[in-house]
């Protein structure tokens, strides 16, 4: 009896250990616009003054306005791995109001966090927003820093007026030949 209670007040200590620790963390999310110039955008967020365990889920929105292939990335870079990292990005991932349209693909995790997304078909035009998770690592200053490009694409008439364009240059060029 004395050995289970032993056991049991050491499992309500770990408990309130743990508690405490989940309790400290925080979330620190936000809602930015992500301003297109062009057909590119720069976005990014400083991490100053927030405690290890903090959670973020950032937002930038954006809209496109015609058929447009995505592509995106985001990077954020820690003085070193393991302890000495300030901050993990855990995700990147593009929505529209109907939910998930492509998630990203992690290329490292360690000193340098790097992601980069990409669509597989066209986006149509509608508002979209990419989100970027993490969790702050350390007290000390973390930034990440990302981009996004829409590249839109041409109309089939636009593919039809370029061969028929191709084929009267073709046609031309032989004709000259033979003359």
């Amino acid at each position: 009896m004395t050995k289970t209670k032993t056991i049991l007040a050491a499992l309500a200590l770990a408990g309130a250990a743990a508690g405490a620790n989940l309790a400290h963390a925080a979330d620190i999310s936000q809602t930015t616009a992500a301003a297109l110039t062009g057909n590119t955008a720069h976005f990014g967020r400083d991490l100053t003054v927030y405690s290890t365990g903090d959670l973020f889920t950032d937002r930038y929105s954006f809209t496109s306005a015609s058929l447009s292939k995505f592509v995106g990335g985001v990077i954020s870079v820690s003085p070193g791995a393991g302890p000495l990292r300030n901050i993990d990005i855990t995700d990147l991932a593009l929505y529209n109001a109907s939910g998930l349209v492509v998630d990203g693909i992690s290329h490292g995790n360690g000193a340098a966090d790097v992601w980069t997304i990409k669509s597989k078909t066209p986006l149509t035009a509608d508002n979209y927003y990419l989100q970027v998770s993490g969790t702050v690592l350390s007290g000390a200053d973390a930034s990440y820093a990302g981009h996004l490009t829409l590249a839109p694409v041409p109309e089939p008439a636009t593919y039809g007026m370029m061969l028929g364009g191709l084929g009267v240059l073709g046609f031309l060029a032989r004709r000259r030949k033979q003359a």
